[in-house]
């Protein structure tokens, strides 16, 4: 849902602003409607646990028996890593399609990113039988194509508009794939009272990953680099991330999973 949601938003933003009066207010107030519509959802939603009665049960726990569950580094830096990815295509998407690609158009900037998050969706979904160290080597491979398919998209002498969606999709379906796969890896070796704040970390990551390259990638070109050399080397930064958290954490999973029991 999250992942689908951050592509949903801007396709509709993006057509919003390519084909209605007032493009820089309309989706704005689009959003905040939805936005009031989830308040009012969220108002009518019960709780589903026991808050209460779980923390009893921790407070007679003996204190030797009681340890801090925290994220293992490498589920955070392969989650972080792998939105990076997502990130940097998200952040300089619209200057190449306006620029290097020739096609200003804003409803084709947000279609390029609904295609992005709309492949980490499908790869979630089609990796669904598949062992959590098989869909994280999936999509580390996934994404680690789609940032070389990204960077030659864009340095050709004739810069491609397929091969640049083409590494779009591949980055979106590896993001997808590596945060389902890092979840599962770190979930199923979690005691159950700690999966939601594991979970709740691994999201963080997820939009830290989607915010750096962005920062990064505006201080860059402000300072004179190119697009495509600013794309070169972050797309080197994220690969060499996703690469080096993806193998840690597989090996760390074959190690046991005691070390997700503790401190990380």
């Amino acid at each position: 849902m999250n992942v689908g949601a951050l592509g949903v938003g801007p396709l509709i933003a993006g057509c919003l602003a390519q084909w209605v009066a007032q493009p820089l207010t309309v989706p704005y107030l689009v959003f905040v409607a939805l936005g009031a519509v989830a308040l009012a959802g969220l108002s009518a939603t019960p709780e589903t646990g026991a808050p209460a009665s779980r923390a009893a049960a921790t407070e007679n726990q003996p204190a030797g028996s009681r340890r801090p569950v925290r994220l293992p580094v490498p589920a955070a830096a392969a989650t972080l890593a792998g939105f990076s990815a997502n990130g940097l295509f998200a952040g300089l998407s619209g200057l190449f399609l306006a620029t290097t690609l020739h096609h200003p158009s804003l409803a084709l900037s947000g279609a390029s990113l609904f295609l992005l998050f709309s492949c980490g969706v499908a790869s979630q979904l089609a990796t669904a039988r598949l062992q959590a160290s098989r869909v994280l080597a999936f999509g580390t491979i996934s994404m680690l194509v789609g940032l070389v398919l990204l960077v030659v998209s864009v340095r050709l002498s004739t810069p491609s508009l397929a091969l640049f969606l083409i590494g779009g999709a591949l980055i979106g379906a590896g993001s997808g794939a590596v945060f389902k796969g890092t979840t599962g890896i770190v979930l199923e070796a979690s005691p159950p009272e700690s999966r939601v704040a594991m979970t709740s970390a691994l999201l963080i990551a997820l939009y830290v990953g989607l915010s750096v390259p962005v920062i990064g990638a505006g201080v860059a070109l402000s300072l004179g680099a190119s697009a495509p050399d600013t794309v070169l080397g972050f797309a080197i930064l994220v690969g060499l991330g996703v690469a080096v958290s993806g193998w840690a954490l597989l090996g760390r999973r074959s190690r046991g999973s005691d070390d997700y029991g503790g401190p990380g």
